[in-house]
């Protein structure tokens, strides 16, 4: 599902330059509002949701968010204007918060003893998606299907898995009862109050996790576009560079992960991407541009499994309050991808660009925290 999820949710922020030509949009409508569209609904519904996805009732909603992940992708392909796309896309928020965040707590309470080597390789199906993604666009584009028929492909795979999941074995975690906890978002909310170390790594998993995920790639196809002029083609060898770096990176951090202390990798991870990012955005060719970006995807993809990890331990018998709580900080991505691109209207796109170094520099600062915390 974390395949899917990509590939379905790549095509988008890889193609703002096609977007852009289409509707006559600026950076932030083209990069920044859709990315907001992506997400606004999931912030207000997704938390009840998860917070209530107990025993059977998980496998349930796990499926209608793919069906509804489906019905979201095609609508988006036939969407007659920009507010119809943005509409579109609002729906494919919370669908995919249901499909793919149940998935994900099924797979870490099955294996506690690992959660840092699951979410890894989450990231690894998940990249692998994103790796899909461009080529997805870049092959559409040049039988002239446009951005269009990316996204109606991508629809018709999702509906294919909705199905498979429909016909498939229900999880242990999915097959049990609802417990006796009250399963609600107040009850929820309780929990999380009284365990402020899950507060700090959701946040922190939320902040780390945004900048260098749909908005470096929505926002730097823009910035391939200006800096090298490069076409549909070349951006999708570069961005294809990146996600091929993040699937080195989720690999060797599934090695890793049993061998050296989280606060050792995200100290690592964090220096590497800082490093590699700057030499990406000085690169003149779009040769230089593919290996510096791979490389900053390499260490980029350690900060997000090393941190929900970390919130998964803070309350390792509860996951749909770690869902919910995490669902609920997400709202702080609501006002990412808009600064950024206002940012990038008013300032200039490379400005914008070195904003995104806050991921890097989020997790030397979490790298920090766990230190203190001897982890």
């Amino acid at each position: 599902m974390a395949f899917t999820d990509e590939l379905a949710s790549g095509v988008v922020p890889a193609g703002s330059p096609e977007l852009a030509a289409s509707f006559g949009l600026t950076a932030s409508q083209a990069a920044g509002w859709t990315l907001v569209a992506l997400q606004i609904l999931g912030v207000i519904l997704e938390p009840p949701l998860l917070a209530v996805a107990r025993g059977r009732r998980a496998r349930s909603l796990r499926t209608l968010g793919l069906w509804l992940m489906a019905a979201a992708a095609v609508g988006a392909a036939v969407a007659p204007s920009y507010a119809l796309l943005l509409a579109a896309l609002m729906l494919y928020g919370p669908a995919s918060g249901l499909g793919t965040n149940l998935a994900q707590s099924a797979l870490v309470v099955a294996h506690p003893d690992r959660v840092e080597s699951v979410l890894a390789r989450w990231g690894l199906f998940g990249s692998m998606g994103d790796l899909v993604a461009p080529g997805v666009l870049a092959a559409s584009v040049a039988l002239g299907l446009g951005w269009r028929g990316a996204l109606l492909g991508v629809g018709a795979l999702t509906a294919l898995q909705a199905v498979a999941a429909m016909h498939g074995p229900a999880t242990v975690a999915e097959s049990g009862g609802e417990g006796e906890e009250p399963a609600s978002l107040r009850a929820a909310l309780r929990a999380a109050m009284a365990c402020p170390a899950l507060l700090g790594w959701s946040i922190g998993a939320v902040l780390c996790g945004a900048f260098m995920d749909e908005i470096v790639v929505s926002f730097g196809a823009l910035w391939l576009a200006g800096r090298l002029h490069a076409d549909a083609g070349h951006r999708a060898v570069i961005l294809s560079a990146w996600v091929v770096g993040g699937i080195v990176g989720s690999a060797l951090l599934e090695r890793s992960a049993r061998r050296l202390r989280p606060s050792t990798l995200l100290l690592v991870s964090g220096l590497g991407c800082t490093v590699a990012y700057l030499a990406w955005l000085a690169c003149s060719n779009w040769m230089a541009s593919a290996v510096a970006f791979g490389t900053a995807g390499v260490f980029a993809a350690c900060h997000y499994p090393l941190l929900r990890a970390r919130a998964f331990a803070a309350m390792p018998d509860r996951p749909n309050v770690v869902l919910a709580v995490g669902s609920a900080c997400s709202a702080l991505d609501l006002v990412l991808p808009v600064a950024v691109g206002l940012v990038a209207d008013r300032a200039g796109l490379l400005v914008a660009m070195v904003l995104l170094l806050a991921q890097p520099v989020g997790a030397l600062v979490a790298a920090a925290a766990a230190r203190r915390r001897g982890s």
